[in-house]
């Protein structure tokens, strides 16, 4: 890393330019001439994005003019349809209303491509969806995206696991402006619970294995948090919000330039009492970028940093084998985790774009119980170069290299001695994307990505654990993705790609086996999209089918025939389905979407064996925790002062773990659950609003995790306040 930062240094000092004084000035507008509030407006050129704003509330956006000839204006917004216009048409830029959320810069691609031309199942939670909604953490506005399955173990803060398109629990990758954030290999799964809202500008979100573009832990598909950007016009965000169980938030969060340099700044605090006694949580959160452009270039430095507190009282809820003694007192979580990043981008040529990057993640996590403390570390660190290069107008490729190391300390990871010691591994990847657009009908993007693991020598534990030699595994992951345009308002798309999880550290740690192989993915999904009455109504069908193999099983017992190893790679799995969404955009003022998915799961045959599963499960039992049925609804209507938002989403029964003692002491299903929701924003003067948001207003008593009682009805109520020079 210390001779990547001398080197990006180097770059930045070599190619240094004054800023261009010529800017791109102009106005979003709908049918109607009233401004569009917090439209996306890119520069774009063959090699992708230059530069890019936000609208003012008054529509108004200025950006600096590129240097690059064939530059063109791509004009995004929610709930309108996407434009793309010469720079001389900027002044003012019409959009149709629609229902759609577009994006130019999207997760899914290594190239700079429009969501809406994308083969694969992307979607996006904009900007003004999140500063609308009141939610105080993503996750809940993730849950009414299709193939999104959460299991939360009860109030805020309760571990929040994300079970995508069928695939386990450490399938997903998650990064936060670009950088993994999950654990050596996946653990036991990233924890949703604590990503706030606040520092958020977007989210994105893409379906199905993505590893021939992002790796590992990109399994079962890939979700981007988006931090705030700075813009040019300084604005401030205030907020406060109280309500049931002694919640209390507080944020704020500015932009704006200070000699050249583009700043966005957050931070916030997060309160709650919980359900009953050490069901209490606390988080705090602090976000900083920071942008400079130099002429054809540009510096990007990324901070985020999260701390957070819980009691776990334990599965104070469902006791089908009457195991629960008690709520805990005792046990405590706390996690704190960072991210930082620095990027940066050259326009060498109208043709060529060289980008580099440097990421670091830190997660330290302790657990105190009436056992005693444990604690767990994880640390990523990763670079990685990539030249984008437009071989002509309709085809680009982007090539790159990425070196990575992660690292994980545990407290019951140990050597023969019984000292903990860090257990390393390195990653190297190249990797290939094309993205081919033919006459404006095909989009195509193909590409694959070689990957080669390194794991040093790992020592005897004493008991069952022999001295690991070192350990080399290479993989390839290929990737497909088309869209087509069958007719106007038609468009049919597909995608096929593989996913890799190299073995976790406990994995790793409690085994004699010195070769566990990563598991895999392998995905297909085709859909159609149709839009209908002039573009107001949009309706998606998309079915998929994922096969997961050489997933890592202890053996023991009647299985122990398999293999001489205490774990291997033996089990197998599928998910298969399909997801269905509408959206609807009659007017400015009303905009519904709502979503269905059908899931099969099912437990296959491990390998070696014609009718034999992992320990306390059955071939052909569905995989735990995924319900069958599973959809969302959001409505959304503003008029004048008044927005509004009706919010619902339910699930069907799904297959649990017994809660006390896990699947060794059986397994239960769960049953079925709806969760409505009111949320209301009224504007009391300019950039001073009040809303109050009511959640299970059925006041429904249900457990997403089984053994886990969800909060019943509950409400909040705030004061947001926007200070703009725009306003």
């Amino acid at each position: 890393m210390r001779f990547y930062v001398k080197g990006l240094l180097a770059c930045c000092l070599l190619f240094s330019a004054c800023l261009s004084a010529a800017e791109v000035k102009g106005k979003v507008v709908d049918p109607s001439g009233a401004p569009i509030s917090g439209a996306q407006v890119s520069i774009v050129t063959r090699v992708g994005v230059e530069v890019q704003t936000v609208s003012a509330p008054s529509g108004a956006f200025q950006l600096p003019a590129p240097e690059r000839p064939g530059a063109r204006l791509v004009i995004t917004a929610p709930g309108f349809s996407t434009r793309t216009v010469p720079l001389e048409s900027a002044a003012s830029v019409q959009l149709e209303i629609a229902p759609l959320v577009d994006s130019v810069r999207v997760v899914g691609s290594a190239i700079d491509v429009l969501a809406s031309q994308q083969g694969g199942s992307v979607s996006i939670v904009p900007r003004e969806e999140i500063g609308e909604r009141n939610e105080p953490f993503a996750m809940d506005l993730l849950r009414y995206l299709p193939g999104m399955t959460f299991n939360q173990t009860g109030a805020a803060g309760g571990v929040t696991n994300l079970f995508l398109r069928g695939g386990n629990s450490n399938f997903p990758l998650v990064r936060i402006d670009g950088v993994p954030v999950v654990g050596f290999g996946g653990g036991l799964g990233f924890d949703f619970a604590h990503i706030p809202s606040q520092a958020l500008d977007h989210i994105e979100v893409v379906r199905g294995p993505q590893s021939a573009v992002y790796g590992p832990y990109a399994n079962s598909g890939v979700i981007d948090f988006v931090t705030r950007t700075p813009e040019a016009s300084p604005e401030i965000e205030l907020l406060a919000e109280g309500g049931s169980y002694h919640e209390r938030r507080f944020g704020i969060a500015a932009t704006g330039m200070l000699a050249g340099f583009g700043i966005a700044a957050s931070a916030s605090r997060i309160d709650d009492d919980g359900l009953v006694a050490n069901n209490d949580y606390r988080n705090a959160d602090v976000m900083l970028n920071v942008t400079r452009r130099f002429g054809r270039q540009r510096l990007s430095l990324h901070g985020d940093f999260d701390s957070n507190d819980v009691g776990e009282p334990g599965a104070w809820g469902s006791d089908p084998k009457h195991t629960f003694t008690g709520i805990d007192l005792v046990s405590r979580a706390q996690n704190n985790f960072s991210n930082y990043a620095v990027h940066y981008e050259a326009d060498v040529s109208a043709r060529v774009r060289q980008e580099v990057t440097g990421s670091f993640f830190l997660d330290n996590n302790g657990f105190r119980s009436r056992f005693g403390f444990s604690f767990n570390k994880d640390i990523r660190g990763q670079a990685e170069a990539r030249t984008i290069v437009s071989v002509t107008p309709h085809y680009t490729a982007a090539f790159g290299v990425s070196l990575g190391r992660e690292e994980v300390k545990n407290t019951f990871i140990t050597d023969a001695g019984f000292q903990d010691f860090p257990l390393r591994r390195d990653d190297v990847a190249v990797y290939l994307e094309n993205r081919f657009a033919i006459g404006g009908r095909l989009f195509l993007n193909a590409g694959v990505r070689g990957e080669f693991f390194r794991t040093p020598s790992i020592p005897p534990d004493g008991f069952s654990r022999p001295l690991f030699p070192q350990n080399s595994i290479s993989r390839a992951n290929p990737k497909i993705a088309a869209a087509y345009v069958l007719a106007p308002g038609t468009h049919a798309h597909a995608s096929f790609g593989t996913g890799i999880r190299p073995p976790s550290g406990f994995e790793l740690a409690f085994t004699n086996n010195p070769a566990l192989k990563p598991e895999r993915t392998r995905s297909f999904d085709a859909g159609i999209e149709q839009r209908l009455f002039h573009n107001r109504l949009l309706v998606d069908g998309t079915w998929f089918y994922n096969r997961y193999y050489n997933l890592i099983v202890t053996l023991g017992g009647s299985l122990a025939t398999l293999s001489h190893y205490q774990s291997d790679n033996l089990a197998n799995s599928r998910a298969q389905g399909a997801e269905f969404s509408a959206s609807l955009r009659p007017a400015r003022w009303l905009f519904v979407r709502g979503s269905y998915t059908l899931l099969e799961t099912r437990i296959l045959s491990l390998d070696g064996s014609s009718n034999l599963a992992p320990r306390f499960f059955q071939v052909g039992q569905p995989l735990t925790r995924r319900p069958e049925n599973a959809g969302a609804l959001v409505a959304s209507f503003t008029r004048g002062r008044v927005s509004a938002d009706v919010t619902g989403y339910f699930r069907g029964k799904a297959l649990f773990e017994e809660p006390a003692l896990g699947a060794s002491n059986g397994l239960f299903w769960n049953p079925g659950y709806a969760n409505f929701g009111i949320n209301l924003n009224y504007t009391l003067a300019r950039g001073l609003t009040a809303y109050g948001n009511l959640r299970n207003a059925l006041n429904q008593h249900y457990e997403e995790v089984f053994g886990f009682p969800s909060p019943r009805l509950n409400f909040v109520a705030g004061i947001k306040w926007r200070l703009s020079k725009q306003q």
